[in-house]
């Protein structure tokens, strides 16, 4: 019962923020993009280094990226190490309604990313939420229903891990050319 409460909140939140929602759309690859949102929820250590490992991709091509990770929790994981480049967002900017909220997450969205990945791989709001609402020029998802009204790339899998999204991912953005 509360969840559907919850969910009925969080759909007509969404809905209201995305109509005063306006971005400029750019089409960016691996090597032209300077400036790389990420966002992703911070849940198991192997889709932890998987991101990672796009983050370095960019990183080495010269790229600054910014990390909003989703963690629900209060209490962070002993394999997590912060860094500059990677905000948490806990259950503290959640609330009860998971609805993303505070200063990083707002100034995370408003960012104009040449590149935002939604490495999101299950159905959760809040990082759907966030990447959703980015304006940034070139969002990057796995491809299902919910996530083609949003994003300007979806990548179909077959087997959907954090794995062969990363390798995909990183295999089609250094095939555009620009």
């Amino acid at each position: 019962m509360i969840d559907r409460i919850r969910n009925t909140i969080q759909s007509l939140v969404l809905k209201i923020k995305l109509k005063q929602h306006h971005r400029e759309i750019e089409m960016s690859s691996m090597n032209v993009a300077k400036t790389v949102g990420v966002v992703c929820l911070v849940d198991k250590e192997t889709n932890w280094n998987e991101i990672k490992k796009v983050t370095k991709e960019f990183q080495e091509k010269g790229a600054k990226v910014e990390v909003m990770g989703v963690f629900y929790g209060n209490v962070k994981p002993l394999w997590y190490i912060e860094t500059l480049n990677v905000t948490l967002c806990t259950d503290k900017e959640l609330g009860i309604s998971q609805i993303p909220t505070g200063m990083h997450v707002s100034e995370f969205i408003e960012k104009e990313f040449d590149v935002l990945i939604n490495f999101l791989i299950t159905d959760d709001f809040a990082p759907f939420y966030i990447a959703a609402l980015s304006k940034a020029k070139f969002k990057i998802a796995i491809d299902n229903e919910k996530n083609r009204n949003h994003f300007d790339m979806l990548l179909k899998l077959e087997d959907i891990n954090m794995g062969e999204y990363q390798k995909q991912l990183i295999h089609y953005l250094s095939k555009i050319k620009i």
